[in-house]
This record gives C-alpha cells, structure tokens and sequence, in this order.
C-alpha cells in the first residue's frame, strides 16, 4: 500500500516505522528536526511542508493514495487535511486522531468521509473505569464479537501454596499466556505459577474474578477511593468517567489554573488539592495514603513511576501509571505498577489495529506489544462451513473456539458452523505467519 501520514511526532514515528516495513510510507510535517530524525532511522520518504496546504500534495506528484492517516497534535488540522489531501490525490481509506471526544458523536465525520477516528483520551479513560469494575485485573480487554474478556492478573501469594494453572481455570476460562520476568510464553494448563507472574486469562469475567481472588490478595476488592495526580486535560477526563462510578476522588495539581480548569470541569464533585508534587507530607495530611488505588497521568513516565513508588512505599496497594514510552513499560511491571496506555500509545495501537483488522477479523496486541490475537467470527455463507481448519506451524500459539457461549480448545477435527468464533493467540514476532492463517483457515 501507499501510505501517507500527517505528522511526525511520536505516534506518526511510531507508525512509519512499523508500516514501512510492507508499504511504501510518506511523513509529512512542518518541523524539519522531527522529519531529519525519522530520515536517518527510517526507510520513508519525508516530506517539509504544511498538511493544510494543497501545494504539498501537489508535489508529491502521485494520483493516489492507499491510506491517509492524521496524527498531528491539532484536531482542526487533522480534519481540514482530509478535505484539501483528498482534492488533490485520491484517497482508499481516512484514519484521523482526535483529543475532542465530542466528534464521537457528531455528524462531522461521516460529513468529510472519513473511515476512522482514534480518540485517545477516550480510550485510556476507559481502560482506567474498567479497572473500577475489576480491582484486581492489571488490564482488560472487550470485544464487540463476544462477551468473553481478555483479563491480565498479577499473582501475588500471601501463602505458600503454589498453583498450577490447571488447579485455578474454571469451565469458560482459558490460560492464554504469562509474562515472567519480561519474556512472555502460551503456556499449557500444568505449568507453575509463581510470584510476580502476569497471569493472562480469556473468558467470563466474573469467574475470572474468582481466580484473581484466590491469586492476588493483596489488591483491594472494591475501589471506593482514588487520587490522581495531574490536573491536564486527559486526568479530567479520567475524573469525570470515575465519578460516574461513584467514586471518592482528589486530584493533585501543582498549576493553580489546571487546578482552577479541573474544579469547573468536574463540577466541583473531586477534591482539587493545589500541592508541589514534592511535598511528601500530602499524602498522610490529605489522606492520600489511605487511598484504594492511585493514578499518575503525567505526559511524562519517569515523573509516573515516581509518584507510583511514591504512593506504594505509603501503602498503596493499586498503583496505576500511564505509559508512553515503550522503553518504560518493563520499569512499570518490575516496579509492581499497573500499566496503561497513555494518549500516544493508545492512538497508535488504535490505529494499528485498525490497519491490520478487516469486517472479518479483528486484531489485538497484548501485554505490551509481545503478543498478539486475532479472532474471526464464522458468518452465514462461509465457505469454511463444514470444514476443518488447516494446521498451523507456528509455534507457542493458542487457539480457542467459541460456539453456543462455550470456549474449548480447537481441535483438528472440529468442522466450523455458522457462529462459531475462532481466537488465536500468539507471539507478535509471527504476527505475518498467524494473519495469514486466520484469513486462509
């Protein structure tokens, strides 16, 4: 494919790199130390010049475009680029990212055709109240295919006893990997858990929560009171999705006008507290210590882990910091903090996700980048109906089929009906060899 995209920030960088590989990509942008840097690690062909402008898809000198992706920081940018790329070059497909949330609703899109839009804010803000509804889940995932969760775990044992997997699944769960001290394997149902394992577990949620009971007793079973620190804009979002949930919160800022912006925003329903981030003393005289789960939503990870050690030396059992920087992700998990994606990193997997997902199959990463699912719902008229499905030759895979709201391992001899849902897991590292079965079956 053709591939343009409009900014070369990080999210535009993080694209380019992992696109370039299979497509041939332009990055255009006005700031020509960003587009300097991705010339000299990237194979892209960069682009100085202004998105809103028709002169620079003019001297592209291409009629058409596969895929036009805006990830510049400005939501009118992104939109207008749209409008004045496509009347220059004819566009397939238009990916754009957006921090207004309000277009999710709005008639704007469909208006200027456009085929997605990523709201990160939106995304991350989610994540963070489905932790609300499952204290003791490091994350979770959904899917509009099936109710069934993709759920992590961290096992933490406050006794002795040991488990194999096999002692702790419960009939529609199903053991879909463990991250061990960075690596992460698909394991099978005897193999040991031990401490500080990232246990991931697919299937009905509320069985899964039953397991997390029995391995984490250390993280509380019901989330009544949070601080966040961090007033910007994102935090707020965050604050208003978790007062929908009822919860106590306090929010610490040391800028008295995000201070001042997040008061108004929220309605004055969170305790706002104006504080330098290191001033120790808060978190006993504002009660932050006594909190069920604490939140770091800075832009910058290295200030996130440090108010997220910060608040577990306190006695914070759930910390949970926003990551960005990849780099940073493994830090986060030795620590024993909670890891979701921040705004960046939300948009470019969305978009990712995006790219690579099709009205059949949908595709998901897990466990930060290292593993990866594909799941293919069997519709009326498939031609697969009443076969089986070829092997395949990759190894550390799982795949798992749904049928009549049963998960069961796939078998080689099962014909497919019509409803049935295949899932397959595996290592991102195959991610070429695992898409090319899901599609071909």
């Amino acid at each position: 494919m053709f591939i343009l995209i409009a900014g070369a920030g990080t999210v535009g960088y993080m694209l380019a790199k992992v696109l370039s590989y299979r497509h041939n990509v332009v990055i255009i942008d006005k700031n020509l130390e960003k587009l300097n840097k991705i010339a000299e690690d990237l194979d892209v062909l960069t682009i100085h010049g202004d998105i809103e402008n028709p002169q620079t898809y003019k001297e592209l000198d291409i009629t058409k475009a596969h895929l036009y992706i805006a990830v510049t920081n400005s939501d009118e940018a992104n939109l207008l680029s749209t409008l004045v790329a496509e009347d220059e070059i004819a566009i397939d497909s238009k990916i754009v990212r957006l921090k207004n949330d309000s277009f999710a609703t709005s008639a704007v899109l469909k208006k200027l055709d456009i085929n997605y839009a990523v709201f990160p804010n939106l995304i991350t803000a989610n994540k963070i109240e489905a932790l609300l509804n499952f204290p003791k889940a490091n994350n979770v995932k959904h899917f509009s295919q099936t109710h069934f969760e993709l759920i992590s775990i961290k096992v933490d044992y406050s006794h002795k006893h040991h488990y194999l997997i096999k002692d702790i699944l419960e009939e529609n769960v199903m053991a879909v990997g463990v991250e061990r001290k960075k690596i992460f394997t698909i394991t099978d149902d005897e193999f040991l858990l031990e401490q500080d394992d990232l246990l991931y577990l697919f299937g009905d949620s509320k069985k899964i929560a039953k397991i997390a009971d029995t391995l984490n007793q250390t993280l509380p079973n019901k989330i009544k009171r949070v601080v966040i620190f961090g007033a910007n804009e994102l935090s707020q979002k965050i604050a208003k999705r978790l007062l929908f949930n009822n919860i106590e919160l306090k929010i610490i800022e040391k800028d008295k006008s995000l201070c001042k912006e997040a008061l108004e925003y929220l309605n004055g329903q969170a305790t706002i507290i104006n504080a330098s981030y290191n001033e120790h003393s808060f978190f006993e005289e504002e009660g932050v210590s006594s909190a069920d789960m604490v939140i770091a939503t800075f832009d910058n990870d290295e200030k996130n882990i440090v108010k997220c050690i910060e608040a577990k030396e306190y006695g914070v059992a759930k910390v949970v910091a926003l990551n960005n920087d990849k780099d940073y992700y493994e830090l986060m998990h030795m620590l024993g903090v909670i890891v979701v994606r921040g705004t960046k990193a939300a948009a470019y997997y969305s978009i990712l996700e995006n790219i690579s997902s099709s009205l059949i199959v949908t595709q998901r990463h897990y466990c930060g980048g290292k593993a990866i699912l594909f799941m293919r719902t069997i519709y009326a008229n498939s031609p697969f109906i009443g076969k089986s499905t070829s092997k395949l030759k990759v190894a550390h895979t799982k795949i798992l089929l749904i049928r009549n709201n049963t998960i069961s391992p796939l078998e080689k001899s099962t014909f497919l009906e019509e409803g049935d849902i295949i899932v397959l897991f595996g290592l991102s590292e195959y991610k070429e060899e695992l898409e090319k079965w899901i599609y071909e079956l």
